[in-house]
């Protein structure tokens, strides 16, 4: 796409999911490209609802929504709770509108009223599936006259507005897939349901058109359905918007990421594994999707993100879905993330949702720079409370895996000398286990158990450095008690 083409209308995207459960990482991900797009070229990224599907309806989507786009900072510049003079933003709120495209499309001859009832539809969906063929609607009441419609829609009888659908090839450009060529050979679609909720292709053009919409970003799989839209924008006489369409989300190369899968949900990152935000955004971009110069050992910032979005760059490669690249960026978005900015607020929302007690800030920091200058894996904040590291936050609670792990060994006796030493380290330690008739490695063990409840963990003498004496001899005589 050239530059001139971009500059030559205000850049406005929008993000338009449906309220109907958890946000999928295919919508996060089609939102990042949306907001890169907008602020790369000062324009405006808009988040439209789309809840005319009322049957799937979830009372607390929209607010689910609002809470994964700013976790990620993708705020929009329009919206339900922003406003704007393009609004209302959710689509059950605008019905006259497509209310009144429906009719005007009647008006114009593309379109026309249908009051056939549900069960003549259906015994023409099985009398076509019998003859083994594609069902579609027999277009009888297209051959209403237009008086007869008016008449029966005065006398109250119910109908639903279809669009005629000849069989047709439709050309259009992709700005990801190029020329697209599509044969489109459907039953004529209803755009205006009886109870005047538009179905989606009728809205979503609607929208597009009335909101100003200057390029359409969204997910491969709409791609079959822009053949549609360019027929029903040329109906209407308008100038369609750019269309691009993003590559798929892979579990392999060969199998699609199923909503089955836990990691398919934004909140699974988030609440589950304790991802910071621009950890889980470099994953969607480690192809070189969009980026000048990418560089796969680079972690980018948001900011370095959109000053280096070109669309042009966006390639047909599908993106793996791949533990390892999260790993990866997860480790480099805990090392260079601010403690006050992204690390304590986010520890400590952990920390109240898991009911652990809060300890003071200066603690938290304390743990946050061992963990930065110790633990060159740590990425996952979740581990903090319900993995490998929650002992930062609390002690031993029970004595079960120092009795299985050593079971013939005299553990109170052993704690008990333990008390007594002033510090834990090979010189220290190694006297102990000797007496005791103990190698150094399981006297260490029985330390290690003791302070933090694992059998993996630190080394010693860098449990010793963060506890200090003091702690590290109240946790022993926690353990000597639970024994």
């Amino acid at each position: 796409m050239k530059i001139t083409d971009i500059l030559r209308q205000r850049v406005r995207v929008r993000f338009a999911p449906s309220p109907t459960g958890h946000l999928h990482i295919g919508g996060l991900r089609t939102a990042f490209f949306n907001y890169l797009f907008a602020k790369k070229h000062g324009g405006d990224f808009i988040l439209r609802i789309e809840d005319t599907d009322r049957a799937r309806f979830v009372e607390d989507a929209q607010d689910k929504i609002y809470e994964a786009l700013h976790f990620y900072n993708l705020n929009p510049d329009e919206g339900p709770r922003e406003g704007g003079q393009y609004g209302p933003y959710e689509q059950s709120k605008r019905l006259d509108l497509y209310q009144e495209a429906a009719h005007q499309l009647v008006d114009y001859g593309h379109a026309y009223r249908c009051f056939c009832p549900e069960h003549r539809l259906d015994l023409l969906r099985k009398t076509a599936e019998k003859r083994g063929e594609i069902p579609k609607y027999d277009r009888k009441c297209a051959n209403l006259t237009v008086e007869n419609a008016k008449k029966m829609a005065e006398n109250g009888e119910k109908f639903v507005i279809r669009f005629k659908l000849d069989k047709q090839n439709v050309q259009f450009q992709d700005e990801v897939f190029g020329i697209v060529n599509q044969c489109i050979d459907e039953s004529d679609p209803v755009l205006l349901k009886s109870d005047g909720f538009p179905t989606y292709h009728l809205a979503n053009v609607i929208d597009d058109r009335k909101m100003e919409i200057s390029h359409v970003i969204r997910g491969m799989e709409w791609l079959s359905s822009t053949g549609k839209h360019q027929i029903l924008y040329k109906a209407f006489n308008w100038t369609p918007p750019k269309f691009v369409h993003l590559s798929l989300i892979m579990r392999s190369a060969t199998k699609k990421l199923s909503k089955r899968d836990k990691d398919a949900f934004v909140a699974y990152y988030s609440d589950q594994l304790g991802v910071l935000p621009e950890a889980v955004l470099n994953l969607m971009i480690r192809n070189g999707a969009g980026i000048q110069n990418f560089d796969s050992e680079h972690f980018y910032s948001l900011r370095e993100m959109i000053d280096q979005f070109d669309l042009s760059l966006l390639g047909r490669r599908n993106l793996l879905l791949d533990a390892d690249a999260l790993h990866k960026y997860s480790r480099m978005a805990f090392q260079t993330a601010r403690f006050d900015d992204d690390l304590y607020p986010r520890i400590l929302e952990i920390l109240e949702k898991k009911n652990f007690e809060i300890p003071e800030k200066e603690h938290i920091r304390k743990i946050v720079e061992f963990l930065k200058s110790k633990e060159e894996n740590f990425g996952f904040l979740s581990s903090l409370t319900s993995g490998e590291f929650n002992w930062f936050f609390s002690r031993p609670h029970s004595s079960q895996l120092l009795c299985e792990s050593y079971p013939d060994q005299d553990l109170p006796r052993i704690l008990q000398a333990l008390l007594k030493l002033e510090t834990y380290n090979s010189e220290t330690l190694e006297p102990l286990a000797k007496r005791h008739q103990l190698t150094l490695a399981k006297t260490m063990g029985i330390v290690r158990i003791s302070l933090i409840g694992s059998k993996k963990g630190p080394p010693i003498s860098e449990l010793f450095e963060f506890f200090g004496m003091e702690e590290c001899r109240k946790r022993i005589e926690i353990m000597r008690q639970l024994l």
